[in-house]
This record gives C-alpha cells, sequence and structure tokens, in this order.
C-alpha cells in the first residue's frame, strides 16, 4: 500500500492558518483540539485507513465525533477527483458528514451522506466554515440558511420586518427609494452598535446613555420625547464620532413613526453568534426590501459572484484594492474578509494595513457614506473611502488590484483626460481602471456584453487593454444574474497589465446557481461557478464552455473581438453528420419596396410567433411610414429579439407577396437538401434554443444576427428521410391553402350581413 507524500508547508501554512481564524484549534496539545493533521483522532479510526492518512480530519470539539474531512491538492488538479478520493478512502469510513478539497486558494465541498455540494442562502461555499456552521451542515443537511442560532426570526420574518420599516418610512414622506435605504442605514447601524458594544467587539466607545438598549426602554412610551433625544442628543454624537457619514439632519419628524420603526428592529439581534452577520445587515436589506424597487436607480452585484471575482485575483498581504464605482462596498468587504482570514489577528502591523491601508474605494453618489458605515461594521477604517466622481480624478499606477463593476451605458464629460477621450463612460470607466493599475497589476472588471465586440471608441479601449495584458481571461455571466434589477448581458473580464499574453481563456458561466429571473431562487446541484475556479488557474478546454485561444486568432478577428462564442461552437449531441447553416445552404433576404408607391393597393403585413407566421393586419400603402422587406412562399421569418423563445416560421402560399417588418431577419434556403419547415423544426428545439442564445449578441435584449445564424450546425437529414420529409412539406403547404380558403368562406358569411 503506497503511502501519500506530506502536504507542502506552504499548502499546510494556509490551510492551518484559515482554520485557526476560523476558531478551530489545530494545537494538538491542547485537550480541546479539533483539528488532526495526517490521521485520526484514535486508534480504532486510524486501523480504518488502512495506512492511508487524511490530509485534515475536523471534529467536535470534546467529542470523538468527525464533522469534516480535508482533503488538499496542488493547483489544477482535479477538485471533484478530490471530493470523490476523500469520501471513498475516508469519509465513508469514520461516517464523516463533509468533505472539503482545497487546491492552494480554491475550496469545494460535499456533503457525503447527500451527494451535494454546501450551499449558505442557495451559494456554494469558495471557503471553509467555522465549527458551528459545520455542525449546522451535519444538522441541517447539505443547503442552510445565514440566520445563526440564537436570531429568533426566520428569513421570511426579517423580510417581512425590512418591508414594514420600508412602508413606514415612505408613509414618513420619504418617497425616493435611496431616501428610505438612508434612513434605515441609519437606523440600522445605531442597532449595530449597540449590539457590538454588548459583545465588547471592535473596542466601541459610543456613550452608554446613547445605546439603543438603554434610551429606547427609557423613552418607548412617549413618542415625542424618544424623537426629541434621537434627533438631537444622539444623533450630535453620531455626528461627532463618524462624521459625514450621518445626514445634516434625523430624517424622521414623526414621533410614532420612529416609535413603530425601532419597535419593529428590536427584536432583532443582528449579530448573536455569527461574526458574519454584522456586514451581511446592509446587504440583506438591499437584496430583499430594495428587491424591484426601481426608484433605487442602483444594481448591486450578487454576493457569489463578488466572491468568485475576488478568489480569482488573490489579494495578497501588503498589496492596495481598488474599487473606483464602489457603491455599498461589496467588492471592499469581500476582501476585507478574504485578507483577514489568511492573516494572523495577532500579528498587528499586518491587522493594521488590512485595516487601514489595503483597501480604497469611490463612490459618485451619497451610497458612499453606506460603504463607510459598512465598512466601519467590519471593524476596517473608513478614511480610504471618498465620495467623489472617479471619472473626474484619474489615478496613475497607484493600486495592485481593481475590483469594480462599472455603471453601464453612461455618459461622461471627463473623457478628455483620457488616452482615448470620448463621452462613452462604459470606455472611460475601463480606462480608468486600467491607468489606476500598477504595471504587473491585475483587475476583474464587469462589463457589459456590448463591450466584447463594438467598434468606435469602445473597440480602441478594448484593443489597448488586451494586446497590453500579459494574462487576459473573459468570464460570460448568464442573462439575468443581475434580476431583478436589470437583464443586462453581463462578463467578467481578468487581466494582468503589461507584456503580451500567448493565450486567453474564455468560460462560459450557463448556470450560477440561481434561476435567471426576478426570484433568483437558488437551483439544486452544481453551478458553473465551482468549475471556473477549479479550472482558473490551470485552463482546459471544455467542449462548448471554455476554450483557450491563442493571441494571433483573436487579433484576426479585425477588432480584437473577445466574444466566446467567436472562438468555440455549441453543437448538441448529433446521432448523424451536421451542416453549417453557411451561405451555401441559406440565402438573406434584404430586398425591401416602399408600400406608399402603391398608396391604394391593400397590403398583407405579416408577424411572427412561437406559432409561426400569421396575418397580422391588411393595410393600405399610404399608411406605411417606412421600407417593408417582402417576402415569399416559402421564406423563414424570425424575430431577432425572439428567435430564442422559438419566434420564427415559414412564409405559408397564402402570405405569399407580404410584408415583414425591417426589423426582421428573413431568409431562404437555397440547398434542396433543407427543407424550410425542417430547418424551423430545428432550430425550434430546445438543444438549438439553447445555442442561440449563447449565439446572440447585445446586452439588454439578446439578438441572433444572420451572420450568427449561419454558424448553427444543424442535422443532416439522411437520404432516405429526405423523400418523406417533401411529402410533409407538401402536406403542409395544402393545409395552408386550406385554412386561407376555410377563412375565406367564414368570412363571407360576416360580409353577407354587412352592408
Amino acid at each position: 500500500m503506497s503511502i501519500r507524500s506530506p502536504l507542502e508547508p506552504h499548502t499546510r501554512t494556509k490551510i492551518d492558518r484559515r482554520l485557526e481564524n476560523l476558531g478551530w484549534i489545530l494545537d494538538q496539545n491542547d485537550p480541546d483540539c479539533n483539528v488532526f493533521q495526517e490521521q485520526a483522532k484514535t486508534e480504532e479510526q486510524n486501523a480504518k485507513f488502512e495506512g492511508r492518512n487524511p490530509d485534515y480530519v475536523l471534529y467536535e470539539s470534546g467529542t470523538d465525533n468527525p464533522i469534516a474531512i480535508i482533503e488538499a491538492k496542488r493547483p489544477g488538479e482535479d477538485l471533484d477527483k478530490a471530493l470523490n478520493e476523500a469520501v471513498d478512502k475516508y469519509a465513508r469510513l469514520l461516517q464523516t458528514p463533509l468533505v472539503f478539497a482545497f487546491s492552494d486558494t480554491f475550496v469545494t465541498s460535499q456533503h457525503v451522506f447527500q451527494s451535494r455540494p454546501l450551499k449558505i442562502d442557495g451559494e456554494e461555499l469558495q471557503e471553509f466554515v467555522d465549527q458551528l456552521t459545520s455542525l449546522r451542515f451535519v444538522n441541517e443537511g447539505a443547503e442552510i440558511l445565514s440566520a445563526p442560532p440564537g436570531i429568533n426570526f426566520s428569513r421570511d420574518e426579517l423580510i417581512k420586518t425590512f418591508k414594514a420599516v420600508n412602508n413606514l418610512l415612505r408613509n414618513e414622506g420619504l418617497r425616493d427609494g435611496y431616501e428610505r435605504f438612508s434612513a434605515f442605514a441609519e437606523i440600522l447601524f445605531l442597532k449595530l452598535i449597540d449590539e457590538f458594544h454588548k459583545l465588547d467587539k471592535g473596542g466601541n466607545q459610543f456613550p452608554d446613555r446613547f445605546l439603543w438598549s438603554n434610551f429606547f426602554p427609557k423613552y418607548e412610551n412617549d413618542p415625542q420625547a424618544l424623537l426629541d433625544f434621537v434627533s438631537s442628543s444622539v444623533w450630535l454624537q453620531l455626528k461627532q464620532d463618524y462624521g459625514d457619514i450621518f445626514g445634516d439632519s434625523f430624517s424622521i419628524d414623526k414621533p410614532n413613526t420612529l416609535k413603530s420603526i425601532l419597535k419593529n428592529i428590536d427584536p432583532i439581534n443582528l449579530t448573536a453568534t455569527d461574526t458574519d452577520v454584522k456586514g451581511d445587515a446592509f446587504e440583506y436589506f438591499l437584496k430583499t426590501v430594495t428587491n424591484g424597487n426601481k426608484d433605487l436607480g442602483e444594481y448591486f452585484t450578487p454576493r457569489h459572484i463578488v466572491r468568485t471575482m475576488v478568489n480569482i485575483v488573490k489579494p495578497r498581504h501588503g498589496e492596495t484594492i481598488y474599487d473606483p464605482f464602489c457603491g455599498t462596498g461589496g467588492f471592499l468587504l469581500e476582501c476585507f474578509k478574504y485578507l483577514t482570514l489568511r492573516t494572523d489577528p495577532t500579528n498587528y502591523e499586518m491587522m493594521k494595513w488590512i485595516r487601514e491601508k489595503a483597501l480604497h474605494g469611490r463612490e459618485l453618489t451619497s451610497t458612499a457614506r453606506i460603504t463607510k458605515m459598512n465598512m466601519i461594521l467590519f471593524g476596517d477604517g473608513h478614511t480610504n473611502i471618498q465620495k467623489m466622481d472617479s471619472l473626474e480624478n484619474p489615478v496613475d499606477e497607484k493600486f495592485d488590484i481593481v475590483l469594480s463593476n462599472i455603471p453601464y451605458s453612461q455618459k461622461t464629460e471627463f473623457g478628455s483626460y483620457y488616452s482615448i477621450p470620448t463621452k462613452n463612460a462604459d470606455s472611460i470607466c475601463v480606462q480608468h481602471i486600467w491607468r489606476s493599475l500598477k504595471p504587473n497589476g491585475r483587475a476583474a472588471v464587469i462589463v457589459p456584453e456590448t463591450f466584447l465586440y463594438e467598434d468606435g471608441d469602445i473597440g480602441k479601449t478594448r484593443e489597448m487593454i488586451v494586446t497590453q495584458s500579459k494574462r487576459f481571461t473573459v468570464i460570460s455571466l448568464p442573462r439575468g444574474v443581475f434580476m431583478p434589477y436589470t437583464p443586462t448581458k453581463t462578463n467578467i473580464l481578468f487581466f494582468e497589465k503589461g507584456g503580451q499574453f500567448s493565450n486567453a481563456f474564455f468560460f462560459v458561466v450557463h448556470n450560477d446557481g440561481f434561476e435567471l429571473n426576478t426570484k433568483r431562487k437558488p437551483v439544486k446541484g452544481e453551478s458553473d461557478i465551482k468549475k471556473l475556479l477549479s479550472e482558473f488557474d490551470s485552463p482546459r478546454i471544455i467542449e462548448a464552455k471554455a476554450n483557450i485561444v491563442e493571441r494571433s486568432r483573436i487579433q484576426q478577428s479585425g477588432n480584437w473581438n473577445i466574444r466566446p462564442y467567436l472562438y468555440m461552437e455549441d453543437v448538441p449531441r448529433i446521432n448523424t453528420s451536421v451542416q453549417v447553416l453557411s451561405d451555401q445552404v441559406i440565402q438573406c433576404i434584404e430586398q425591401k419596396i416602399n408600400p406608399q408607391e402603391q398608396p391604394d393597393k391593400m397590403w398583407k403585413l405579416l408577424a411572427v410567433s412561437q406559432n409561426g407566421i400569421f396575418l397580422k393586419n391588411l393595410v393600405p400603402g399610404s399608411e406605411f411610414k417606412q421600407n417593408y422587406k417582402i417576402v415569399k412562399k416559402g421564406d423563414i421569418v424570425y424575430n431577432p429579439h425572439r428567435v430564442n423563445i422559438g419566434s420564427i416560421g415559414v412564409v405559408p402560399e397564402y402570405l405569399d407577396g407580404g410584408l415583414a417588418s425591417p426589423a426582421y431577419v428573413v431568409f431562404r434556403v437555397i440547398d434542396p437538401n433543407y427543407l424550410p419547415s425542417y430547418i424551423v423544426s430545428v432550430l425550434k428545439q430546445p438543444q438549438y434554443l439553447r445555442v442561440i442564445m449563447n449565439y446572440s449578441i447585445a446586452s439588454a435584449r439578446a439578438s441572433l444576427p444572420f451572420s450568427e445564424l449561419i454558424r448553427i450546425k444543424i442535422p443532416k437529414p439522411e437520404t432516405e428521410d429526405l423523400e418523406a420529409l417533401k411529402d410533409l412539406e407538401n402536406e403542409l403547404n395544402k393545409f395552408s391553402l386550406l385554412y386561407d380558403q376555410k377563412k375565406n368562406d367564414v368570412n363571407s358569411f360576416a360580409k353577407k350581413y354587412l352592408y
């Protein structure tokens, strides 16, 4: 039996630090030790391994009950394989419920008895967890909610409470969504100060008489006195201690409103025993109460996307991190957690660096003060958060890392400050990020889909980034990842500044772990996020999902186009030969006429839906305002914005010579081996609706141009099937003629009774 070599020292040090910072005890001389390395806790348990040695076995404190196995691998090794090894070689032998696999930076996990990944609030774990959370997975199953024991409110109850507060603020007269959010954040901040004071966390020196738990019971039955005390005494102290975080005056004027709000929030213990809840409180409010409130005008980056991007850039101690469009500070907060989890908390200088020098953010709107509140609640200083227009204030090679979600589709007056001057803020935002990076600095930035392929100033900006990066990755995110705020299609660009890459890595995320609709409920099973993180540092080609592309091939695109599906295909599993829908098979029809030239003629205006082509209306030529496409029997017409849900059909004989909107795509089959009805049927199959979505372009609404349609490969009909298909096509044509005739017969009865 071969004995596996021990872990490399640096790998063990990384794991040890994270476990220690999560409260696990690794010192085997300590009677409370609950982590054993290269062995189990008892001789009886070790005997079951038959000479093999697990990297780590984690135990429930004070018992011999194993909770989890940790299996560590080198970067690039298959983590799924590592999980399976941990399950088969160790976990099942000890009846251990949880396993973790570690690839130097990335963590993945599984519930052994349920064969499912571990998830919190629907998000797959990307880190180790403390003993309390581990035991919750053991007792509750593979998926748990973040609300820890000690909070007597379920998630639904919290949502109900926060919505009630939102309505009270609306009734107070705060009609603007941001005003309500801001007022809520200030009150919640005051509640959290009180809870931290009780826990003696963060060295909080807020005076006792101004603490929530002291003034609210005292004035609860006298709403006017409560309002007077909070709006004057408490507010003055908050202004004195936290400066510009709080507004010039308290935003609530009605005594009973304040009393009702405080009474709603008072029973909730936001911190309890889970130290992570303190920073999540604001995000929780943003993701629930503001869900769908368009008047907030803010898009919040989903937390699991933020964590993924932080894991991609891998911040290190001593590096400076910058978000020029920081919103509520999600990227900076995750970096703070990432760094502190990997740092010795007793090392004063390192912790001081993280709190005071590592993190930098700018935000144009007043949301900047919410970011500062959030940073304080995490134990971080907030002096590096500035309220300003980043585009008006360029930064030159100052930061090691930039993480950001740029504001899309904006205009700017400060384009002249940059090397590619333009009013297009998408371009200037990316230029600002590029300029702020030190040489060899790295960035992970969310951009709209159009940034990947547009010409003009966007194209020049993209070329600058792509051609001067020594490492470059495009991660395509699915449409719907930012719902309910926006359906905009987005991508993550990762790049290292300086030099020239030999190969770029493209990865497509189809499943981010949540439904791609307004509800965004978690879906079961593993997401593509896990696969992305496990492949990122040692990429490989995965059919229809990931590709490694040579620099020269991207250059040959003509404008440094970086759309992932320009460099990979999505071809469904087909049990016959395939044929690309090239211009040898189909031909685009662009012929248009001006119906106004025949003003008295009644034109047949057709429309297309999931049910095919139909007569929309009979319209006199005089009523048309633009040129229309004229179609013939057998032509295929589709709506480029809805073809991904099957809005395509064949023009029937009774609509021959009809008109189609110039926004529609019209094409004609020119290869006799393919029939129009067959091509339409193939393209409406679920597998091909997926292909159409992958090949579609545009950010806000998916659109399939003809240039992308002709890249799609479809099954080639067998020779013996072709005659049968032709017979069916003839039958369909007869049916359409019969349908038209019968409809006219019905119309004759209607006309019989009309003058």
